[in-house]
């Protein structure tokens, strides 16, 4: 690292040229780095533990909520998804959905073993990532870093849980004016049952990026909150604008289905996937960019 000269001690400290420096030297370092090549890795990755991961939500779900209202929560994704991989991720979920409920709770002690592990290969190749993004060598030990990747899918998969139930239970709060005889402005109900569901997974989704910036790079002192929350942000908006882009395009100009055949579907969930690792990696190059000009220093170029 070369040092700079002058420090920040918070995001809000920097002014507009410093921001203007930094995402200069973001787009430098996605353009000249490694970016492409390490998030067609993770989305390789990711494609494979979908379906395992999918199986372990709905286990885990099905444990204290009725996995029948899993199915009607997937509008949300319908605009971000293309419809091919929509498709067949909804043919998969009600697959699972109609087994029968004590089939799930013994998937549950099977499946966690195996289909979280086969999971948590996603979580592997993207910390490997982070690493690269972050310019860091990785020096946790095997078990370490392999019950880091466990806890962190886990950790998700538990996120996406309590996520669900807390949109399966929204009609149930939106309702609560009315059975206490409480005036609402017209139309409000609507809109919050519309946009709070998107809302939710908004949320999620910062919060996901926030934890995995946070903790999933090797470092001996993990960054203050308020350095990942900007990455995260960024590449959280970046990637509903992209992924939905990415959803039409599939949909309206390209043709998965003519040029792939039965593996339209497939091509399509890892080019979706491969989008959105390239987002999360570049809010991870933005975090690292600001971090570095923070402390005055310059970060190198990375290479593998």
């Amino acid at each position: 690292m070369e040092k700079t000269g002058r420090t920040f001690r918070s995001p809000s400290d920097l002014g507009r040229a410093d921001w203007k420096t930094i995402f200069i030297q973001t787009a430098k370092s996605l353009i000249s780095g490694p970016t492409t090549l390490v998030a067609a890795g993770c989305a390789f990755y990711t494609t494979l533990s979908l379906f395992p991961a999918i199986s372990s939500l709905i286990s885990i779900y099905g444990l204290a909520f009725d996995v029948q209202t899993v199915t009607p929560q997937l509008e949300v994704l319908r605009s971000l998804l293309p419809p091919s991989a929509y498709s067949l991720i909804y043919d998969r979920i009600q697959t699972l959905v109609a087994e029968p409920h004590s089939s799930l709770t013994f998937n549950l002690v099977i499946s966690l073993s195996v289909a979280l592990w086969s999971a948590s290969a996603a979580t592997r190749s993207i910390l490997a990532a982070l690493n690269i993004a972050y310019n860091t060598k990785e020096s946790r030990s095997f078990i370490v870093f392999q019950i880091t990747a466990l806890s962190m899918t886990l950790s998700a998969v538990l996120g996406a849980a309590l996520t669900l139930a807390l949109m399966v239970a929204l009609p149930l709060f939106l309702n609560l004016p009315a059975w206490l005889h409480i005036p609402t402005p017209p139309g409000s109900l609507e809109f919050a049952a519309r946009w709070s569901g998107p809302l939710i997974m908004f949320t999620f989704q910062i919060l996901a990026t926030s934890v995995l910036y946070r903790f999933g790079p090797d470092r001996h002192h993990p960054a203050l909150w308020r350095w990942v929350l900007p990455g995260a942000l960024f590449a959280t908006l970046t990637w509903i604008i992209s992924a939905s882009g990415f959803s039409y395009y599939v949909a309206h100009i390209a043709s998965y289905n003519a040029t792939y055949g039965p593996l339209g579907a497939v091509i399509a969930i890892m080019m979706w996937f491969f989008v959105s690792a390239w987002v999360i990696l570049m809010g991870a190059e933005l975090n690292a960019e600001m971090e570095s000009y923070a402390r005055g220093e310059r970060r190198k170029p990375v290479h593998l």
